[in-house]
């Protein structure tokens, strides 16, 4: 499974509230992406922890012989608010969006999660499958303010491991899609991808991001993209 990623901070912005993180393994995958809300003061730092804690999480709950996703999500709040609660910030503080995709290798299922802003996108056996937020404008669920598994936009789905796209990004990629062609994007996104050198993919997302075309942009941005292709 080819994986690449990149992320931005915004024009204005003092620092980089979002995060990344995959893990790219013989039996499973797993592509992460968090947004600290801009209204928490270490936001940022709760995004990086979101990444750990998913990744902790995903690997424990391997481990389980009855894997529900409800259990997934249980371990994903209580891994992040373990290692916030481990610093010295409060919860409220370190507010942030959490997305993530599973890809089990094994069986070619998964599970596309996603908690607050953002979007994640599956290409796969000719249907695309995607999560968009719904949030209400003033009010983004977020780790650090939701506790109910209800809270979370879920998918669980089966792909073809040999023919997919897969990307997730923040709400500072997403609200700048046009509606309806977010496939679109990705598809192109990979074209690029496989055209570009492997040591060269990761700059190029990165210089995409920085010379985003939306005028007036002030968001930070990231993006993390995995895919397949037969030849």
């Amino acid at each position: 499974m080819n994986i690449n990623s990149a992320k931005v901070k915004g024009p204005v912005k003092k620092e980089l509230q979002d995060a990344f993180g995959f893990l790219n393994q013989k039996h499973f995958s797993l592509l992460v992406v968090a947004d600290g809300l801009g209204s928490a003061k270490h936001s940022g730092f709760g995004a990086n922890k979101a990444i750990d804690a998913v990744k902790k999480a995903v690997l424990e709950w391997r481990k389980l012989e009855k894997k529900e996703v409800k259990i997934l999500i249980q371990l994903v709040h209580f891994y992040w608010n373990l290692l916030i609660g481990d610093s010295d910030f409060e919860k409220k503080e370190c507010a942030t969006t959490c997305l993530f995709a599973y890809m089990n290798k094994e069986n070619n299922t998964g599970i596309l999660s996603q908690l607050g802003d953002g979007l994640v996108l599956l290409k796969t056996k000719g249907k695309t499958i995607f999560l968009k937020s719904t949030d209400d404008y003033n009010f983004t669920k977020s780790l650090g303010s939701s506790k109910s598994y209800n809270d979370w936009n879920i998918k669980q789905i089966d792909f073809d491991r040999d023919d997919f796209n897969l990307l997730l990004v923040t709400d500072g990629v997403s609200e700048d899609l046009v509606e309806k062609k977010q496939d679109e994007f990705a598809e192109k996104l990979v074209e690029t991808m496989i055209k570009t050198k492997r040591n060269k993919r990761n700059s190029y997302l990165h210089q995409l991001l920085k010379n985003w075309p939306t005028k007036f942009h002030t968001d930070d941005k990231t993006i993390c993209i995995a895919w397949e292709k037969k030849r």
